[in-house]
């Protein structure tokens, strides 16, 4: 058990990639704050893994909204003592729409979910990492997409998903001495 005792927050934990993850991580013994929007899968999720190894403990909130993440990662150090790993997951896509017939509307809210509130939980996990002591390290994990570097969706998406793979490069760059790692 690769992850036994780690402390995991993982975001869009109620549907594809995020619930993988949360599964998996869940066998291998990690104990996790599992965050999404809804919170009834939340609940089912963490009924389905109550004979893991891990513990997965639900956290209903908007990634997009600040308080989210310091409400997930703030829990993550109640109930586990610390955390060692952010995997950022959540995000929503856009109806392939080209820039010249983006709505500010649509434009917003893709940075606030798929910009921001990465950005908002990375500012805070890193916080709390330095915070656990002198290059106690912790990792950041941003699922990016290809369409940070190719065409693969409309211009929202893709500009949001390549502002995640600078931040995390930056992230990674500016915290190396300090054992933390960001990756995307």
């Amino acid at each position: 058990m690769k992850l036994e005792g780690k402390s995991i927050v993982v975001t869009g934990a109620s549907a594809g990639i995020g619930r993988a993850i949360v599964e998996l991580f869940a066998q291998e013994g990690a104990n996790i704050v599992a965050v999404a929007r809804r919170d009834e899968l939340l609940n089912e999720l963490a009924a389905e893994l109550a004979s893991a190894p891990g513990r997965v403990v639900p956290f209903a909130g908007d990634i997009g909204v600040e308080a989210t993440s310091d409400g997930m990662i703030d829990l993550a150090v109640r109930e586990f003592g610390r955390l060692d790993i952010l995997v950022n997951d959540a995000g929503i896509m856009d109806d392939n729409t080209a820039i010249a017939d983006l709505s500010n509307d649509m434009m917003f809210e893709l940075f606030r979910v798929n910009t921001f509130g990465s950005m908002y939980a990375m500012r805070k996990a890193v916080q709390t990492f330095l915070a656990q002591g002198e290059n106690s390290g912790g990792s950041i994990i941003n699922i990016a997409s290809v369409g940070a570097i190719h065409q693969t969706a409309g211009v929202a998406y893709c500009a949001s998903k390549a502002a995640i793979a600078s931040a995390t490069k930056n992230t990674a760059f500016m915290y190396l001495e300090n054992g933390i790692r960001c990756n995307a």
